[in-house]
């Protein structure tokens, strides 16, 4: 008998882990599949987390990007109710402004033309009811960067819409120092009806 019990032992004992390892298997695989499920699902979490985050920092680049471009859109300008059609005053200070922008960066004026019904501008061809349109031909005298300076003031510092084309530049006979700058600068303003 003592036999028997010495080999009953060891089979009572391998028995004994296996039915101690299925218990534990039993009791633990429920809490390991949990614990799989809540790290795919923190996973999952993360990745839609910083999709989310790109988006928003997406959204507000290009919403920031919007507010540059508003700001550097420029106003049409808003004529009085007392300015007639028919003359530079519906433009406000516009030609003044242009003429200092000119004088202050050292350009001088040969000459200036005006056409108060320019048929080859799209807004007056298209809105001439609501939007008054002067072409400004310049004849200036200047240098490359004399005319550089000018072209980046209107550009960056003119408060109203405008519309510059028509540049040409021949050499100053006689000294290359200066060049003869053909330049159409377009004005642009509401009509009082529709400036409000």
């Amino acid at each position: 008998m003592n036999k028997k019990l010495k080999q009953i032992v060891p089979l009572c004992f391998v028995i004994a882990i296996v039915v101690a390892v299925a218990v534990i298997y039993t009791i633990l695989s429920p809490v390991f599949e949990e614990y799989n499920n809540v790290t795919t699902s923190k996973t999952a979490i993360n990745v839609e987390h910083q999709t989310n985050k790109d988006k928003y920092e997406q959204s507000q680049a290009e919403l920031k990007k919007e507010e540059i471009q508003m700001q550097s859109i420029k106003q049409v300008y808003e004529t009085s109710e007392n300015s007639s059609v028919e003359n530079l005053g519906v433009f406000g200070t516009m030609f003044e402004d242009i003429i200092d922008k000119a004088r202050k960066n050292g350009l001088l004026i040969r000459s200036i033309e005006y056409d108060m019904h320019p048929a080859t501008d799209p807004l007056y061809a298209n809105f001439s009811d609501r939007y008054n349109v002067c072409e400004l031909k310049f004849f200036f005298v200047g240098s490359y960067s004399q005319l550089r300076d000018f072209l980046n003031e209107m550009v960056n510092n003119f408060q109203y819409l405008i519309s510059i084309s028509k540049l040409n530049i021949t050499a100053f006979s006689g000294n290359t120092d200066y060049i003869l700058i053909n330049m159409s600068i377009t004005l642009y303003s509401k009509h009082p009806s529709t400036a409000k």
